[in-house]
């Protein structure tokens, strides 16, 4: 079974692009933006050159202990290979409910920049 992850920006998920779920075996990609942002990159489809993309802020720790980046990413891994216990959708940060995987509570937004099937 896919895994599926949620993601929320905190606007109450009751329009376009704020919330969203990922396939967890699409993801190409996760990089530090600048000193408080991260991003993760998607791929739309087997051959499909567009990639789309969450990015998650979050504060800036790079002077003590290093970019958040490999928090997310480790994260992002447990929660990609949490099955099979689940049911397929993993709360991975959600911030109209304050629920966030692993240790993650350290996300204060989320910019979901997926396109929608109809698009």
């Amino acid at each position: 079974m896919k895994t599926y992850l949620y993601f929320s920006d905190g606007s109450g998920a009751d329009a376009s692009r704020e919330a969203g779920t990922v396939c967890a075996q699409s993801l190409s990609s996760i990089v530090p933006v600048t000193a408080q942002t991260t991003a993760l990159f998607f791929t739309r489809g087997e051959g499909v050159e567009d990639r789309e993309k969450i990015v998650l802020t979050h504060d800036d720790v790079t002077a003590s202990t290093g970019h958040r980046v490999r928090e997310i990413a480790r994260a992002f891994a447990q929660a990609a290979n949490a099955g099979p216990h689940t049911s397929g959708v993993i709360d991975f940060v959600d911030l109209d409910n304050s629920v966030f995987f692993g240790d993650l509570s350290f996300v204060t937004g989320v910019d979901i920049k997926l396109q929608s099937a109809a698009s």
